[in-house]
């Protein structure tokens, strides 16, 4: 699998330290997409506006809100994660990714993207 982000660009053959690594030091830009390959793939983007909305999730969780995504390749199908998620959420969304750890199918509400 590789690691794609704003910052760091492309880091083939990712490691979970890789990921822990870059997403703990949070200066890889607004976003990043761990590929098993071209049509599955799970991706994270930063959604922080200025907004009260925002204010509020920072002030309350410690982070930005982000917005998880995950393409299923046999199917086709993408799917977003309900609400804003943490950048540690996304971590740890990553990490599981990596090591083929399906429970993080789990851990959200997943809609749909048409």
């Amino acid at each position: 699998m590789w690691l794609t982000t704003e910052d760091f660009g492309d880091t083939p053959d990712v490691t979970e330290e890789q990921i822990d690594r870059i997403m703990l030091e949070d200066a890889f830009g607004k976003f990043a997409v761990l590929s098993e390959s071209e049509t599955s793939f799970i991706q994270a983007g930063n959604d922080w506006q200025p907004s009260d909305e925002c204010e509020s999730f920072v002030k309350s969780r410690g982070s930005d809100p982000w917005l998880l995504e995950y393409r299923d390749g046999p199917t086709a199908r993408q799917l977003r994660a309900r609400g804003h998620v943490t950048l540690e959420e996304v971590r740890q969304v990553f990490v599981l990714y990596l090591g083929g750890d399906q429970s993080w199918r789990a851990m959200f509400d997943w809609r749909e993207i048409q």
